[in-house]
């Protein structure tokens, strides 16, 4: 355990150690989807210092440290140690709020600094070309499945959702190349999830994985990984992050596609006004 470690050599630390030590040991599920310079502003040192701290610690750097936080909190993520985590994390009624508030705002900084910009483009890319695409998602990130594939159906027209209750996996029997497959998963990685994209990587369909860490299940398989910061001390995962992911991936595919997306929407209005879809 990390703070284990922490407390062994704690006597032998510096001033500005013991205070990064001190944090880590208290916070350390936020740490573990914090970015160095969220961490240096939280501690108030420099940046420079934790990662002086990671070494002495003997990692090699502050992302080193923190996959190794993610690990220890993938062990103990049962729902009655997540709820006990928010009474401390969020305790009193107006901070509590403005900190879900800034921790949000904090994941999403830190998704978009550890953003692949090339292998989002390429996705984007290989999104217009493929056949057809389907998107895994289930239980609670079923939510992100169903706005990503209405809006990207929008767009592109040839996306299928697969989730859980939906009963429509079969229609990923035939799956394969020229296909492509989203698996969104998070901890507590849903079996259902992992195992079609599984299937998808086997027969050979370009498989992009939207996940949370390199340790998540999904990651094995994927020809492009996207990690988007979830992890929050309570019952729930903030989708913020996701979402946002999400939304970048259909504003860049709206704009490629922008031609043939205005000649869709004007389609789709044309029918919802018919039906009278919306008041």
């Amino acid at each position: 355990m990390i703070t284990d470690e922490i407390k062994e050599k704690y006597d032998s630390m510096s001033k500005t150690q013991k205070k990064i030590a001190s944090y880590i040991v208290q916070y350390p599920t936020d740490v573990s989807y914090q970015s160095v310079k969220a961490l240096s502003r939280e501690v108030k040192v420099s940046e420079a210092s934790i990662i002086r701290f990671c070494s002495f610690l003997g990692y090699e750097g502050f992302p080193e440290l923190r996959k190794a936080l993610q690990g220890e909190a993938k062990a103990k993520n049962s729902m009655q140690n997540r709820i006990q985590a928010s009474y401390a994390a969020y305790g009193e009624k107006k901070e509590g709020v403005a900190k879900v508030f800034q921790d949000d705002i904090n994941r999403i900084a830190l998704t978009l600094e550890n953003l692949n910009m090339e292998d989002f483009s390429k996705v984007c890319s290989e999104m217009i070309l493929a056949k057809r695409i389907f998107i895994v998602a289930a239980r609670s990130a079923a939510s992100l499945g169903t706005f990503f594939s209405y809006y990207l159906n929008m767009a592109l027209n040839k996306v299928c959702l697969i989730t859980d209750n939906s009963g429509c996996s079969d229609a990923m029997a035939d799956v394969g190349r020229g296909d492509m497959v989203v698996g969104i998963t998070f901890q507590r990685y849903s079996t259902f999830t992992v195992s079609l994209f599984q299937y998808a990587a086997e027969h050979k369909a370009v498989t992009v994985a939207i996940t949370d860490m390199e340790l998540s299940p999904v990651v094995k398989n994927a020809d492009y990984c996207f990690y988007a910061e979830t992890a929050m001390p309570t019952y729930l995962d903030s989708f913020a992050a996701p979402l946002s992911l999400i939304n970048a991936f259909l504003t860049e595919i709206g704009r490629m596609r922008n031609v043939e997306l205005e000649h869709r929407v004007t389609e789709l209005d044309e029918f919802y006004n018919r039906y009278h879809i919306f008041e």
